[in-house]
Parts: C-alpha cells; sequence; structure tokens
C-alpha cells in the first residue's frame, strides 16, 4: 500500500474553498464534458475531459447564475440531453440552462430556476433526501424530489413554483382510523411522522403495459417500497407497495442506518442497499411463490466494506460543517456493465462486480436448467483519501464515470484539496457458463498427468499469488499535519500488507515451484525408462513389418493370378451364349405384340361383358306398357306429328308471301 507518485491535476479555482460536506457530490459528466460546482459562490465549471493533464491548466468555462440560491449546494446532476445542470441542497433545489456554445476561459451567465423555493423557505424542518432527472419525459423538463415529510414530488421547470404531482410515501389507509380514534386530525406531518424516514429512491425497469416506471424507494430501517411513474403523463400512477418482503427471512437483513438504494438494470432486477456502516445487501425482485401478483426480495449476499474514515464508533473524521451532518454512503452505476456498481464515501470508492447477476440473466434466458447462485461478489478499493484516519482532514467532494471513445472508461474524483484524480476503469472478467447442450469441449485425450491433476499448475500459482485484499490508490492532505503515530501506523500497515500479500505468497509459490520441479525430474527419469522401451519396441515392430510387407507381396500377386483365371472363365462362358437370327428376333417382337394385344382385347371383353350385365339387370326393372296403352301413344304422337307438319307449310307459306 505504497503511496502514489502520480503527479497531481489541480482546479485552481477551488483552492481556497471553505466549504466542506460529508454529503457533496459537486462533479458531474455528459459526452465528456465535465461539470463543477463551486458552492462559495454557486458558480459552476465546464471542461473537456481530455483537458485534465499534470501541471497544465484547466481550461474552463465559467457559468454565472442568474439567481443565486439562497440553499447550500451539495449535489449536481446532468440532465439525460445534457440541457440543464440540476443543483441541490438540503433546502432547496434550482435548475441552470446550460449555453451551447463554449468558450474556453470565459464567462457566461446562465439562467437559474428555483424549484418549489416557496415550499422550502415555508417549511424549514423539511429537506430534499433525495433528487434525481425523471426518465421519462422525452425533454429534459421534469425533476423527482424525495423529501423529508416522505412525500415524492414531481417538479416541472416549465412551471417550477410548485409540484405537478405529489406521491405520500405512507399508508394513510391503516392510520387514519387510529388517529379519529383518538380524536386527532391526520394532518400531513402527522402522517409522515407515523411512517419511517425515507432515505433514497432509484429508478427501475420500465412498464411498458402501464406506460409508467417503477421507483424503489429505501426507507431508513431498510425496508424498500415500490411505485410507478407515469411517463409523460401518459400511464397511471400504481398504488403504493411495500415495504416488499425480504426472503429469506431475518432479523439481519434490516439495518437501522440505511442510506441509499440503487437498482441495477438488468433481468430481473437487482437491487443494492448500502448503509452508514458500510454494509451492501443485494437483493433479486422476484415474483413472490406464495402470493400472486405480488413481488418480493431475494437476498443472495450482504458484503462489508472497509471504511478508513470512520472511527470504532462509527462517527465520521470528515470536517463537518453541523454537527448533526454525518457521513454517507452514496452508490454509483457503472455505465459500461450491469452486474458492476461503485461506493462513493466520505473516505473513498470501492468497485463491486456480482457474478450473480450473469447467472440470473443466463437462468432467465435458458428458461431451464439449474440456478445456482452460491458465488461471491468481487469487491475492490479502488481511491482512499484517508489512509491515516482522522488524522487527514481530506475527503470527496465528488465523482462521475466517463466514457472516451479514445481514452476508455474512466473514473473522475475530485478530493476536497482541489485535485482532480483519473482511475481507469477495467473490464470485468465474467465467467464462462455452459451451455446447456452439455456438449464436451475436451474431446481429446488428456494426458495422465492432466487427469491426476484436473487444475493447471499456472493456475494453481495464480490461486497461490491472488491477493484478498485490494490495494487502492493513496492520496493525503497536507502531510504536514499528521502526527509521527499516524505515519508510524500507515507504514506498519503498509509492511504488514507487503508482507501477507506479497512475500508470504511470493515464498509459498517457490515452494510450489520447487515441488514441481521435482515431481517433473522424475517424471522425466521415468519417461527415458520408458523411451528405451518404446524404442526396443519400435525395432521388434520395424522387424515385423518387413515380414507382413513379404506375405503382403506374396499375396497380392496370387491375388493378380485369381483374377486373370477369372476373366479367362468369364470370356469363354460369353462365347458359349446362343445367337438369334434376323428372323427369329423379329419373330419374337412380334409373338410380344401379340401378347400386349391379346391381354388388351381380354379387358374390352370383361368390359362389354359387365355392360351388357348392367344393361339386362336395368331392362327387367324397367315399367311395361299394355297394348291400349301403346296405341293411344302412338295415336297422340300421330297427331303431334300432323300439327307440326301443317305449322311448318303455314310458315313456309308465309316466308313465300313476305319475302
Amino acid at each position: 500500500m505504497a503511496p502514489s507518485t502520480r503527479q497531481p491535476i489541480l482546479f485552481p479555482v477551488l483552492e481556497d474553498i471553505e466549504f466542506c460536506s460529508c454529503k457533496a457530490d459537486l462533479v458531474a459528466q455528459h459526452d465528456g464534458e465535465v461539470y463543477v460546482c463551486n458552492p462559495d459562490n454557486s458558480h459552476c465549471y465546464i471542461f473537456y475531459h481530455r483537458d485534465l493533464e499534470p501541471n497544465k491548466p484547466i481550461q474552463a468555462q465559467e457559468l454565472m447564475l442568474s439567481q443565486i440560491p439562497s440553499f447550500t449546494i451539495s449535489k449536481i446532476a446532468v440532465s439525460p440531453k445534457g440541457q440543464k445542470l440540476l443543483l441541490w441542497g438540503d433546502h432547496g433545489i434550482a435548475v441552470v440552462d446550460i449555453p451551447r456554445r463554449r468558450r474556453a476561459n470565459g464567462v457566461t451567465t446562465c439562467r437559474c430556476t428555483l424549484i418549489g423555493a416557496r415550499f422550502f423557505q415555508g417549511h424549514s424542518k423539511i429537506t430534499a433526501s433525495d433528487v434525481k432527472w425523471h426518465p421519462g419525459y422525452a425533454e429534459d423538463t421534469h425533476i423527482v424530489a424525495l423529501t423529508s415529510d416522505n412525500i415524492l414530488r414531481v417538479y416541472s421547470t416549465e412551471e417550477p413554483a410548485c409540484a405537478v404531482s405529489s406521491y405520500p410515501l405512507f399508508n394513510t389507509d391503516s392510520i387514519i382510523p387510529y388517529l379519529h380514534c383518538l380524536n386527532v386530525s391526520a394532518g400531513p406531518s402527522l402522517l409522515s411522522a407515523q411512517a419511517g424516514n425515507m432515505v433514497s429512491f432509484t429508478f427501475g425497469p420500465f412498464v411498458e403495459e402501464e406506460q409508467a416506471v417503477t421507483v424503489f424507494v429505501l426507507e431508513e430501517n431498510s425496508d424498500v417500497f415500490a411505485l410507478t411513474l407515469p411517463l409523460d403523463n401518459r400511464g397511471s400512477v400504481g398504488e403504493l407497495k411495500g415495504p416488499l418482503k425480504v426472503l429469506p427471512p431475518d432479523n439481519e437483513n434490516y439495518e437501522l442506518d440505511a442510506c441509499s438504494i440503487l437498482c441495477l438494470q438488468s433481468n430481473p432486477p437487482v437491487l443494492v442497499i448500502a448503509t452508514l456502516s458500510g454494509t451492501l445487501q443485494h437483493l433479486a425482485l422476484l415474483q413472490d411463490s406464495e402470493v400472486e401478483e405480488e413481488e418480493c426480495l431475494y437476498l443472495l449476499e450482504t458484503v462489508e466494506i472497509e471504511l478508513p474514515g470512520l472511527t470504532e464508533e462509527g462517527e465520521s473524521t470528515c470536517t463537518q460543517s453541523s454537527d448533526e451532518e454525518v457521513s454517507t454512503v452514496s452508490l454509483l452505476p457503472d455505465p459500461t456493465s450491469r452486474d458492476r456498481y461503485f461506493v462513493r464515501h466520505n473516505t473513498g470508492i470501492h468497485s463491486v462486480f456480482l457474478p450473480a447477476v450473469q447467472r440470473l440473466e443466463h437462468f432467465v434466458k435458458a428458461e431451464d436448467g439449474e440456478l445456482n447462485l452460491e458465488c461471491e461478489c468481487v469487491a475492490e478499493h479502488m481511491l482512499c483519501v484517508q489512509p491515516v484516519g482522522a488524522g487527514d482532514p481530506t475527503c470527496l467532494f465528488g465523482s462521475t464515470i466517463i466514457l472516451d471513445p479514445m481514452l476508455g472508461a474512466n473514473l473522475l474524483v475530485l478530493i476536497s484539496n482541489a485535485e482532480f484524480i483519473s482511475l481507469p476503469i477495467r473490464s470485468v472478467h465474467r465467467e464462462e457458463i455452459p451451455l446447456l447442450s452439455g456438449g464436451d469441449k475436451t474431446s481429446h485425450c488428456a494426458s495422465p498427468m492432466k487427469q491426476v491433476h484436473s487444475q493447471l499448475f499456472s493456475q494453481k500459482l495464480q490461486g497461490i499469488l491472488a491477493r484478498n485484499v485490494s490495494n487502492p490508490l493513496l492520496r493525503c492532505g497536507n502531510s504536514s499535519g499528521m502526527s509521527q503515530k499516524a505515519l508510524l501506523e500507515l507504514l506498519m500497515k503498509s509492511t504488514q500488507v507487503f508482507r501477507e500479500e506479497y512475500i508470504a505468497k511470493q515464498s509459498k509459490a517457490r515452494g510450489e515451484l520447487l515441488h514441481h520441479m521435482t515431481l517433473l525430474q522424475e517424471q522425466r527419469s521415468q519417461h527415458k525408462s520408458e523411451l528405451t522401451e518404446l524404442q526396443h519396441t519400435v525395432s521388434e515392430l520395424a522387424e515385423e513389418g518387413e515380414k507382413l510387407s513379404d506375405r503382403s507381396s506374396r499375396i497380392s500377386k496370387r491375388q493378380q493370378l485369381l483374377r486373370q483365371r477369372v476373366s479367362t472363365v468369364m470370356r469363354e462362358v460369353q462365347q458359349l451364349l446362343p445367337d438369334l437370327s434376323t428372323a427369329e428376333i423379329a419373330f419374337k417382337d412380334e409373338m410380344n405384340s401379340m401378347s400386349r394385344s391379346l391381354k388388351s382385347l381380354q379387358q374390352d371383353a370383361e368390359q362389354l361383358h359387365q355392360k351388357l350385365k348392367f344393361q339386362t339387370k336395368t331392362a327387367k326393372n324397367l315399367p311395361t306398357l299394355s297394348e291400349e296403352q301403346q296405341d293411344r301413344v302412338r295415336a297422340i304422337l300421330k297427331e303431334n306429328d300432323n300439327q307440326i307438319n301443317t305449322l311448318v307449310s303455314k310458315i313456309k307459306t308465309a316466308n313465300a308471301q313476305y319475302l
């Protein structure tokens, strides 16, 4: 854990800043542009990430606000389209219109809109717990704010005076009857006091059927509530669900110091809950098997990360602006991976990778097979700004993830001494999940050693040399203010880590190498003796091959003689076959033709015989007329014949007259 020798990248504008807050997050980005806010004068600065180079002045554009917020700015966020900048603190919210043109080292006055100013001024005891941009609107016009009175409010930048809609995060149906029994009026403040303290919220998956987005709200006791917000005023608002049941049930699932929640956009969604003490809970959102059409949270694992800036009593060592302010732990999603996120606290940053997310997604896509979630997450300590604990007042002022096509993904961090730290984000190593077909990839014959030792020796060495703890990048403030005891503790801790994680493991790896070399030498001598035996066997096989070759040549000659004899016999048999003359051939053809004609005539005779039988049978069934009836029919026919002849003669006469 030796301190880093990187050259610092300083932002001189923030060197003399007097603001210090354990909740500060004053850095944001959009398309490679970095936004920084100075809470002392409420000025904002814009510059490109590529301009961050050591010993080089930062070409930043300064944004002067048209209205100076009366509250202290502690966090900022850029809208999804990069058109507006969100500034908020405990007692207010503001939105700044970002100018389209960029001028390096220039000052630009920007329009600043105060959101819900009258509400925050009239309710000084109500603070903003969490504020985010609404993802359901095509334009950057709506903001979702969670306040300490347990109400989720949606504000519009076009109508900033009051909230467009409000959603109470407490069950009024169960509280109001109890208050009526006590003859107490059910006011909003009293209703919110009956419920727990909501501290954070996050956006979940979109619900296409309802044209809404799911919002998960975290209570201070680790309870999670679910609510659906409409998209662009097109959907309907669902009822508040919760607290969601956590399986398997355990009292340890509920912490009393929960402070942040994050939803990983996977399928199924995975929620991450962080506490002030550094405990992380990973919960998968699944359908409840006992109650239909209800969701529950399945606890995957619980992780505890080390927070160097906390004392043994759990108090922060950051120089606080007020006695009531405590450090918090915030969660930052990784835009390059759905199964990784970052934990930002006052003293540094951790990276957490969840292999269980990939297994869940594979199980959902396959719709078959077994689900194995017995895999631990991988936590890495990336940055530590208080390696000596309470002796160092350095803390974080903000962090953001920048995706650059040329520089790759980087985590940009601003610490309290106005220094920027750019940490490259390495790609995560995902395990290879076998196909459900169960195809055998190792169809070739493996060596006996590989059959005995299934694990490769290189993998064994990597397992021995693997470090159980990560070494973060160390950044300290002014070392002159540190005590000799703190420096000695840092040196002893670094030496201990060096011995345990490097020297001890390298010694063990050296022993494994020597043992492996001894085994290889024994195998080499054994292979030599086996090679001598194989050479003797090869000579014997060569002699036997010569004998077989001579025998094969004799057999081939004998086979050739047999073929000649067979061909001679076939030729003589062909000569003895009789030959027909031309007359005999013609007579044969004539006989064949007569045979075919005879068959045709026989078929015709059979058809005539069948017709005769049918006509005879039909004639028997016809009715017969008597002599008198036959005479009458003849007379009628004769009379009709005479009439027809008369008419024909008249027609001919008429034609002759008129023609």
